[in-house]
């Protein structure tokens, strides 16, 4: 699996990339020329406008899809908003959208469960608490124009940004810490 990042809210996460159907799921495009393949998967936290391609399985609503071998969880926020799991290659991955809260209600806890990777707003809004609720294994902050006030309150600093994370689940195994990762805008 791949994660790029592409600036505000929107990531590009590929999966089965070493077979010969890899599956783009774009979250969040910040331009109308996402998504660019048939097999795309399309997830939209919020009304956004985007290029809209027949075969294209699009998630703009609460509920669980599966596709492709891809399970999808749209679960509602108390604001309007929405929150996705996405399940693939046994990694969970959730990304919080523009959540507004900094903090989530026991409910949503519970609804989210254990997190492998968790995108989230690093922007000014302090999310700490949500990191510590879910205990994800590791933390990719998103919709920030300096990263460096999101690593402070995390208690780091100087994380040199990547232009990608690769992952496998064997790669989060026996982890006790969470780790950060930032990624620089595609």
């Amino acid at each position: 699996m791949k994660i790029y990042w592409h600036g505000k809210t929107c990531f590009e996460i590929i999966v089965n990339e070493k077979t010969q159907e890899p599956i783009s799921i774009i979250i969040d495009p910040v331009d109308k020329t996402y998504p660019t393949k048939d097999n795309n998967i399309l997830l939209l936290t919020h009304a956004v406008e985007y290029n809209k391609k027949e075969k294209v399985f699009t998630v703009l609503a609460a509920g669980e899809y599966e596709v492709n071998e891809v399970y999808v969880q749209g679960v509602p926020l108390r604001d309007g908003g929405l929150i996705f799991i996405i399940k693939a290659e046994h990694i969970k991955i959730c990304h919080l959208g523009e959540i507004k809260a900094n903090e989530l209600s026991e409910e949503e806890i519970k609804e989210l469960g254990l997190i492998d990777i968790l995108l989230i707003n690093g922007g000014e809004s302090d999310k700490t608490k949500i990191i510590k609720q879910l205990e994800p294994l590791v933390i990719i902050p998103m919709g920030y124009e300096n990263v460096d006030l999101f690593l402070k309150r995390l208690g780091e600093n100087n994380k040199e940004p990547v232009d990608y994370y690769r992952v496998q689940k064997r790669d989060l195994e026996g982890r006790e810490e969470a780790e950060i990762i930032v990624l620089n805008k595609k």
